[in-house]
């Protein structure tokens, strides 16, 4: 009999899965389609018992598909605002799509086509996550359609809901998410005042990843004259919140709303005198979907033992709520604990950046590229003043390189040849009154040169990008999108640079989204050739719809991941892959808001990528504070450094550093910078195993100059192994020897980086499976180039105590 592939802890809400029951046809599933009719049968199953096929011949119109019968008794019941995980098993002479269905109150209606799947004589696994579902579906059937002349099998059905994210332990509201209680959620009351007609109501209706059980509360108001109502948390014992006199609270409310007039996110204070008004924190726009609206308290003045809030409609319309969130903030996180073998060593260089290094590129002869531009100073602009130097590490020195444009905000990537590609960046400040993010983007193209330390011309991108990113693909060649054009607007066009030719490919040349992905947009390259779009970019609110994407450059087709927590508050997070490129997993972590200048997150979401239907689990929380402008970076130990960073925009610097070790999912409070950093701050991994952070441009617009310098604890655990010998280029499969001291357990690959942004989309620790015993190794090179993209390479070894050697350079070829 069939199995259906579902995980252990996953409730499969598919009826008769496996297609075993029933006689004429499975029981609860029905044939469906139009057009040419089809030839149906039962055919042996993936793993024993049945399958069903069909088959189309002399197709002129339609498809068939096998779905689930529409009626209550056997269509999965789903409920809005969450995700779900289709799973078919199949097998098919020609290409299918999965289709779904979705049941309202006003009947069944057509979805949706959500993924195209291939031919496969073998059976083959077709999963995919569904959109959110949305406002008043109550089911859905899916199948997978065939629409040419072929024939199809399928069995082994599976919708099981995506889990949500577990609630904070630090959380002071009770009952936030309104699970419990009627007509009005325990430990909530309505509180208000005026002339106006008050109707509420519970519903199911609530965000994607909220907690389960989740309900939203929906107040409508009718013949509006005055005054307002708002749901907030009651004055029964032990139901407001408590709260220190001199802390501030960072509070979220989830919500949306039809009122036409801005909404207030209202406060109440409780002193020994009774309740009172406190103060409007925010005004919260109204909007159609669900948003957060969230603000943080001046400090508790003194009396106060209780606070108490909500969202107030002050007009006619509807306003639902849920997700209530209070949470102390914290100025400070954990102090870390032990010597420098365990939370390593800062050390300020005695000399300073000449340059406002805001782009800043490792150089495979180690040397550091540190680029300014203008260095976002507009005198400098307008003066024609464009910077930069090299600078070396071992010997502190700094070398002027002439910079023929304005390089502020470009893009950068490290070509096969060693080379730095530079594309974009600004043809104009912002004119007045315009806004301070609307920078006008440039076509321009460089290439600087390691041997001759000097910036050449290349011909203009196909259109203007300011806040572009650039990645690397298997075959050499960098993609590269987002961020504003000519016009400082957000442009939609996707650009193609061919690494042989040297030059930018025409439009008509490059596969097209028409999609805007935002300024910076993490996108990493997976080891199956598609892109990886984390959710994490710069300025104000993610991207429509789950923030996060799995993106197939050579067709432009973009599906949805679920699961990214606060989508809208990943302005400037950190992304990063953990582990061994190999794993695939990636994590985000913090971020805020610099448009709203919203208290930044401490949140830290995982993917799995080699999940057949992957979506984001929520990790754990950075230690301490949230903040924005975090410096993650992979360390040759297979861990990840996240430093420095601010609450704020530009603003209230949170000195904090921390490692997060992936076999334990567990972070470690580390010794932090000793200088605090915000915006424009990058930091680079060096071949020594150190780790240099530069620069930080808050909202004064100074920059600081001084270069920390971490040394990570494993440098202070004992002798380091060494390589002794090792070929400098290596080939796609190949097995190469190395010489080595010490006791060497591993061996992996690291890009040098080139970081804008808090962001490098290229950086990865690529595993190489190491053989042999004593002196003498044998080191297997990946065969798969989206694992390892072509070029530079810094080679480590890593000793059974964690502990890497200095790296040594080998090119990949």
């Amino acid at each position: 009999m069939g199995t259906v592939a579902v995980a252990a802890d996953a409730v499969n809400l598919v009826r008769n899965s496996s297609l075993e029951e029933g006689t004429v046809d499975a029981t609860c599933f029905k044939r469906a389609g139009w057009g040419t009719e089809g030839n149906w049968n039962f055919v042996e199953g993936r793993l024993g018992g049945r399958a069903v096929s069909v088959t189309l011949q002399g197709h002129t119109a339609g498809d068939r598909k096998l779905i689930q019968e529409e009626s209550t008794q056997c269509a999965p019941a789903v409920v809005p605002g969450r995700g779900y995980t289709i799973q078919v098993w199949y097998k098919s002479t020609a290409p299918v799509s999965l289709t779904l269905f979705r049941h309202t109150a006003q009947g069944w209606s057509y979805w949706g086509d959500i993924q195209q799947q291939a031919p496969a004589a073998g059976w083959t696994l077709a999963t995919a996550p569904t959109p959110t579902i949305p406002d008043g579906t109550d089911f859905i059937s899916f199948g997978l359609s065939l629409g040419i002349d072929g024939t199809l099998a399928t069995d082994d059905y599976s919708l099981t809901e995506i889990p949500a994210p577990t609630q904070n332990t630090s959380e002071l509201i009770i009952n936030g998410s309104l699970a419990s209680g009627t007509p009005t959620p325990t430990c909530f009351m309505l509180a208000g005042w005026g002339d106006r007609q008050i109707a509420s109501s519970l519903s199911n209706d609530v965000p994607t990843n909220s907690p389960a059980g989740a309900r939203s509360f929906s107040l409508n108001v009718t013949a509006y004259q005055s005054g307002d109502v708002k749901l907030i948390q009651s004055d029964a014992p032990g139901c407001a919140p408590a709260v220190t006199p001199g802390e501030q609270y960072d509070l979220k409310v989830d919500y949306k709303t039809t009122a036409a007039g801005p909404s207030g996110l209202t406060v109440f204070s409780h002193t020994a005198n009774g309740w009172q008004y406190w103060t409007d924190l925010k005004e919260l726009p109204p909007v159609s979907g669900w948003t957060t609206g969230q603000a943080r308290t001046p400090a508790i003045p003194n009396g106060v033992d209780r606070i108490s809030l909500g969202v107030s409609i002050a007009g006619n319309g509807t306003l639902s709520t849920t997700n209530y969130s209070l949470t102390k903030y914290e100025t400070a996180g954990p102090a870390p604990v032990g010597g420098p073998d365990a939370v390593g060593s800062w050390e300020t260089l005695s000399s300073q950046m000449p340059v406002r290094a805001l782009h800043s590129t490792l150089l495979h002869d180690g040397r550091l590229l540190l680029i300014a531009g203008s260095g976002n100073d507009e005198t400098n602009f307008n003066a024609g003043s464009f910077r930069a130097v090299v600078w070396s590490p071992t010997t502190n020195d700094f070398k002027n390189i002439p910079v023929p444009y304005d390089m502020f905000c470009a893009g950068h990537v490290t070509l096969p040849d060693g080379k730095v590609l530079l594309a974009g960046g600004t043809q104009a400040f912002p004119t007045a009154n315009v806004g301070p993010t609307t920078f006008q983007g440039s076509k321009k193209s460089y290439y600087f040169d390691p041997a001759d330390d000097t910036f050449h011309q290349l011909a203009d991108m196909a259109g203007a990008h300011w806040y572009p990113s650039l990645t690397k693909l298997g075959n050499g060649d960098i993609w590269s999108a987002g961020g504003l054009d000519e016009k400082a607007q957000g442009t939609v066009l996707t650009e193609m640079f061919d690494t042989s030719a040297m030059k930018w490919l025409p439009q008509n040349q490059v596969p097209q989204t028409w999609s805007f992905w935002g300024t910076y947009p993490h996108m990493f390259l997976l080891e199956n050739g598609r892109m990886f779009y984390s959710g994490g970019h710069t300025f104000g609110n993610g991207l429509p719809g789950t923030g996060s994407s799995i993106y197939d450059w050579t067709t432009a087709q973009i599906w949805d991941v679920p699961g990214l927590r606060q989508k809208d508050l990943r302005d400037q997070a950190g992304s990063v892959f953990i582990g061994p490129a190999q794993d695939q997993k990636l994590m985000i972590v913090g971020g805020g808001n610099a448009d709203g200048n919203t208290p930044a997150i401490n949140l830290v979401d995982i993917i799995d990528l080699k999940q057949p239907s992957p979506h984001y689990v929520p990790g754990p929380d950075l230690p301490g504070p949230g903040k924005m402008y975090v410096n993650v970076l992979n360390l040759p130990d297979r861990t990840v450094l996240a430093a420095n960073g601010a609450q704020l925009n530009r603003s209230g610097n949170i000195q904090t550093a921390a490692i997060y070790t992936p076999s334990t999912n567990s972070w470690k409070t580390v010794a932090a910078d000793p200088v605090g950093r915000n915006y424009h701050s990058t930091s680079i991994l060096l071949p020594d195993g150190r780790v240099a952070v530069m620069g930080s441009n808050p909202l004064d617009n100074s920059f600081e100059a001084r270069i920390s310098v971490y040394s990570p604890p494993y440098l202070f655990k004992g002798p380091r192994p060494a390589i002794t010998s090792a070929p400098g280029q290596v080939g796609y499969g190949q097995n190469v020897q190395i010489g080595v001291t010490g006791d060497v357990t591993a061996a992996s690959l690291i890009p040098p980086m080139s970081q804008t942004h808090q962001t490098d989309t290229n950086a990865r620790v690529v595993d190489l499976p190491l053989a042999g015993t004593g002196a003498n190794r044998t080191a297997q090179i990946p065969s798969n180039p989206n694992l390892l993209p072509p070029g530079p390479y810094m080679l480590t070894v890593l000793s059974a105590d964690g502990i890497p050697s200095v790296a040594r350079w080998v090119w990949v070829s």
